[in-house]
């Protein structure tokens, strides 16, 4: 009977010895949840013209500041404000009547100097979109869909000094400055990329916008005339950003065996 008890005792240490091996070779595998954050992202983007806004400026760059909250779903909501920058400015004829044959100007010191025109303007935009990954190891990065809807507004800039070209003085570039503003649509296809709990994040893609201007200044120099000219203003651009990210919560990890 005593045999029979300490053969038993044996069969079970075995089989006991033999689970507790299996479960050490198990292996700890992390699984890794999208987290809860706001998103700051200076960016830059190179723009191309088309259509009305083409016929009036050449490349220009654009130069943002944006935020965002972002879900647990990847889901993104948020703002943005740009500053719209060009040195192209095809109109150059605008100040046809008030050059000199050499196309230069007279300033009060009766001296000739030339006039820089340049592009400026800006957007205002809010934006929704998703974020959806591509690895379960980055769940926060991945191919990034951004649909926005705001204000764009550009203008003719006339780079002088007002005391040596009075002709030129804030209240007379109003006559040929040719502003428009307007409601602008804009769609962003690109990637992200977030490594998790670090700052070296970024996203790349292109973006199109749609802008629907209007003139805006009551009377135009050159024309001689009102100029209120109904625009379609169309932009492709390739848009760089740097991603900070500011977690509103621990980051999420799950511990398990397979």
């Amino acid at each position: 009977m005593i045999k029979y008890f300490f053969l038993l005792m044996l069969l079970d240490g075995t089989v006991l010895l033999s689970i507790a091996q299996d479960v050490e070779k198990k292996e700890k595998v992390h699984k890794y949840e999208p987290d809860k954050m706001f998103l700051i992202m200076p960016n830059y983007t190179l723009q191309f013209p088309f259509a009305d806004m083409a016929k009036r400026f050449g490349i220009n760059s654009l130069f943002t500041a944006q935020i965002a909250f972002k879900s647990t779903k990847n889901w993104l909501i948020g703002a943005e404000g740009s500053f719209l920058f060009g040195t192209k400015v095809k109109q150059n004829y605008i100040l046809d009547g008030v050059e000199t044959s050499t196309g230069q100007f007279v300033t009060t010191f009766n001296d000739l100097t030339y006039v820089n025109l340049e592009e400026h303007g800006f957007n205002i935009k809010f934006d929704a979109g998703k974020i959806f990954p591509v690895s379960t190891k980055f769940p926060d990065a991945g191919i990034m869909i951004l649909t926005s809807a705001g204000f764009l507004q550009h203008k003719i800039a006339i780079d002088v000094k007002p005391s040596e070209l009075p002709q030129f003085s804030p209240a007379y570039k109003k006559g040929y400055d040719r502003m428009a503003n307007g409601p602008v649509i804009s769609q962003f296809l690109g990637g992200t990329f977030m490594a998790r709990r670090k700052y070296l994040s970024g996203y790349l893609g292109a973006q199109f916008d749609a802008g629907f201007t209007e003139g805006r200044r009551p009377y135009d120099f050159y024309l001689m005339e009102p100029l209120h000219d109904k625009r379609i203003d169309l932009f492709i651009g390739i848009r760089a950003a740097w991603i900070i990210p500011v977690f509103l919560e621990s980051s999420a990890k799950e511990y398990f065996y397979r």
